[in-house]
């Protein structure tokens, strides 16, 4: 498998903020369950209270893509988007190899 990061950063509106961190919990909880999520780190801005970064582990940019696919069928990325002030960045990352080893 091709294990890859997936992150991407989110601007909620001022007034979201709350509402906004308090999905983020549910996140931290629910989608390490999701199938080929290998975990999540959640990050939130230490000088904007509105800005948060998620970096997540999947086994495959394919597995992320069903939970994507799954988020919007289902309505639930509609949730996540009322809370935003723009759109969010993203970007799928791999991981270097050791030290060492070739680049």
């Amino acid at each position: 498998m091709n294990q890859t990061s997936f992150i991407i950063t989110f601007t909620a509106t001022p007034s979201s903020e709350p509402a906004f961190r308090s999905l983020l919990e549910g996140v931290a909880r629910d989608l390490p369950t999701v199938p080929g999520c290998r975990g999540v780190d959640i990050y939130s801005g230490a000088d904007d209270a509105c800005l948060f970064t998620l970096v997540e582990q999947w086994d495959s940019r394919e597995a992320h893509g069903a939970h994507v696919k799954n988020m919007v069928d289902s309505g639930a990325w509609d949730s996540v988007a009322a809370h935003l002030a723009c759109p969010p960045v993203s970007r799928y990352l791999v991981r270097l190899p050791p030290a060492g080893g070739n680049l």
